[in-house]
């Protein structure tokens, strides 16, 4: 067989790139992301694309951006949760809370399913839970600090009563 010169100096430029990135490769942990494109050693994701349901570490990432930079992909930090962010029906991303229903829908079950709901961002009933959530912590707070301060003054009676016995 004869030896296929341009593939042989493609090989060669692959050696040497990855023999070059590997300092700077951080491989993926038990608890880590993996990178959907590596193959062989799986490298850790820094960020997952929301259109291509994809995950991608940071020399995957920068082919991902030289494709798809002016197609206006939405990049958010690496998730392994990126099925449960995604419509089983549609196969779309979950952007929207279905206040009616108290769950997450995509754009087509807004159409089809949830027209006369009452519906919000999935940000915005983010941000009202959350709001939500810090209001019943502090009065959950409140509630200790009270109990707190009652428990105080019981001891104080008991600690007081016990003294007035011992004086008898």
């Amino acid at each position: 067989l004869s030896k296929n010169v341009m593939f042989a100096e493609m090989v060669e430029k692959l050696k040497k790139t990855r023999c070059q990135a590997a300092p700077a490769v951080l491989h993926a942990g038990s608890g880590d992301v993996q990178c959907d494109s590596c193959t062989g050693f799986k490298q850790k994701a820094v960020k997952t694309c929301r259109e291509c349901q994809s995950s991608y570490c940071q020399n995957h990432l920068e082919q991902h951006e030289n494709l798809f930079r002016s197609k206006g992909h939405n990049l958010m930090a690496a998730t392994g949760r990126l099925q449960e962010m995604i419509c089983p029906q549609h196969d779309k991303m979950l952007e929207i809370y279905c206040r009616t229903d108290q769950r997450c829908i995509c754009m087509l079950c807004l159409v089809d399913e949830h027209k006369n709901h009452d519906t919000v961002s999935t940000a915005a009933a983010r941000a009202e839970k959350q709001r939500h959530f810090e209001e019943m912590q502090r009065k959950i707070q409140e509630t200790i600090q009270q109990k707190k301060k009652g428990l105080k003054q019981i001891r104080e009676a008991v600690e007081s009563h016990k003294v007035s016995l011992e004086k008898r």
